[in-house]
């Protein structure tokens, strides 16, 4: 792939981003949402939105005050573990985590495809499943520049159906919303998923290798992207909460079932572009971590970076939720452990000179343990069960 190849624009670097969180999270979160109420879901989500944002510009940080927009793996490694020995076994171990953890999250995107086919076209689970994988991974294969415009279209196209579904249901009968109805283990679960719906700090990379053109809009591309996020699991929690009977694990279902029968097609397709759009951006970049770190070509890397999946989401019998509290609460204590203390490392070395971008007092010590700490209770709300 050329240089050319991968130069996108801010919006499409935005997209990306806002794709690698916003297929399986907020699919989640209504059903989490109805059990904690409107005023507990407000909160939590202003709450989780400032907190990634944070921590998204610590990567930002990090990333830029490198000569090369490198995948975070080798990040961690430049600045967290010594060269040889115990510092190498480190930086291959997280590397296997960040493997495992990306395939879990993958392999749940493919399952909530195939159901979402399932249950509109009655399709078998594994064609489902199948046709999904080849949708998903064939955009992949092509690289940067192709998932940047696929992801601009699907985020687009996805807006265009929210507002549609959004308008339909005023002209139904609202539910009885409750405003405060959360216990703290419910909350938490809450706070887990809204935080993993914020979070594409993998994709960061991505938009600086597509900014390199002006790496100064990285920053805005990524708040951007995660804006996007929060506007689109505000209004869909909104609509759900008010129209869903019952609110579904894969709310879009529930909310386009109560509207009338040919919404269901609408919502199916939404959905499926949502999930369509996390398995772009994740996928892409696990195959840049592995060309990194194991020196393989870009098609090598995408192969074993997807294929592995569909036979992960074939072969087991796991729940689209249990799926993404797994593969939230996992990545969470990856961000938690290595990200702000990075950052506390690049700014000591001070490479490269004045960097393209900075935090100033905000990657400070006093945040940077704030950040982990909020990762971690992320961690704690991912992995809760709800009863």
């Amino acid at each position: 792939m050329s240089a050319t190849s991968k130069k996108l624009t801010v919006f499409e670097a935005a997209c990306v981003v806002a794709g690698l969180g916003f297929g399986g999270g907020i699919m989640a979160v209504p059903f989490l949402a109805a059990l904690n109420g409107f005023i507990y879901l407000l909160a939590i989500m202003i709450i989780a939105f400032l907190i990634s944002v944070l921590l998204h510009l610590m990567v930002v940080e990090v990333v830029l005050r490198g000569d090369t927009s490198q995948q975070l793996v080798e990040i961690f490694g430049k600045y967290l573990f010594f060269k040889g020995g115990w510092g190498n076994a480190l930086t291959w171990t997280i590397f296997a985590l960040i493997v495992v953890t990306f395939y879990a999250l993958l392999a749940g995107y493919i399952v909530g495809c195939g159901e979402l086919l399932r249950n509109f076209t009655a399709l078998p689970l594994p064609a489902g499943m199948f046709i999904s994988y080849v949708v998903a991974a064939g955009v992949v294969f092509f690289g940067l520049k192709a998932i940047g415009l696929s992801e601009k279209f699907a985020i687009i196209a996805i807006g265009v159906v929210l507002l549609i579904l959004s308008v339909w249901s005023f002209g139904r009968p609202f539910n009885h919303v409750p405003l405060l109805t959360g216990t703290s283990r419910t909350m938490l679960a809450l706070y887990g998923m809204l935080m993993f719906c914020f979070t594409g700090i993998f994709s960061v990379p991505q938009a600086a290798e597509g900014l390199s053109w002006n790496k100064r809009k990285v920053a805005g591309a990524v708040v951007l992207g995660i804006g996007i996020n929060f506007i689109f699991v505000l209004v869909i929690n909104c609509m759900v909460l008010l129209v869903s009977r019952p609110v579904t694990e894969v709310a879009i279902i529930g909310w386009s079932r109560a509207i009338g029968s040919w919404a269901l097609a609408l919502g199916s397709t939404f959905a499926f572009l949502a999930l369509l759009t996390s398995y772009w951006s994740v996928s892409y970049a696990l195959a840049v971590v592995m060309v990194e770190r194991l020196k393989w070509g870009y098609r090598t890397a995408w192969l074993i970076a997807t294929l592995p999946t569909f036979l992960m989401a074939i072969g087991t019998s796991a729940g689209f939720l249990d799926y993404m509290r797994y593969a939230g609460g996992a990545m969470a204590v990856l961000l938690a452990i290595l990200i702000p203390p990075a950052l506390g490392v690049s700014r000591k070395r001070a490479e490269g000179g004045r960097p393209l971008f900075s935090l100033g007092f905000l990657g400070g010590p006093f945040f940077r343990y704030f950040i982990i700490a909020a990762y971690l209770l992320m961690a704690v709300g991912s992995a809760l069960p709800l009863k």
